[in-house]
């Protein structure tokens, strides 16, 4: 289980991944995931060739249990946003972040 310092480290690391420019593919292409569905970030990341080594830091039995999914906003066809929820599964932490692949 994640300690409180370790759960604001993976906070801010979710942050970045919606700040930082290595990531952008991977939020372009957030849909190509299946939606609704529980994958694993490590795996998402290296397939978008996005960097990892951040997400291994956490350490193997954090990284191989850090995960996310999707679902369309209630208004999406409005505002094409979506509802990304991250969690180690496991675990009590979890982030939530409201992203839009179309204005990236």
């Amino acid at each position: 289980m994640p300690t409180a310092e370790i759960e604001e480290e993976l906070s801010n690391y979710v942050h970045d991944l919606f700040l930082n420019r290595e990531y952008t593919n991977w939020r372009k292409d957030i849909k190509s995931a299946s939606e609704g569905k529980w994958h694993s970030l490590v795996s998402s990341l290296a397939m978008h060739s996005a960097p990892i080594d951040q997400a291994l830091s956490f350490g193997e039995e954090i990284s191989s249990k850090l995960i996310f999914n999707y679902t369309k906003a209630p208004d999406y066809k409005a505002s094409q946003m979506l509802m990304v929820q991250f969690t180690v599964s496991g675990s009590m932490w979890h982030s939530i972040v409201w992203h839009c692949p179309e204005r990236n």
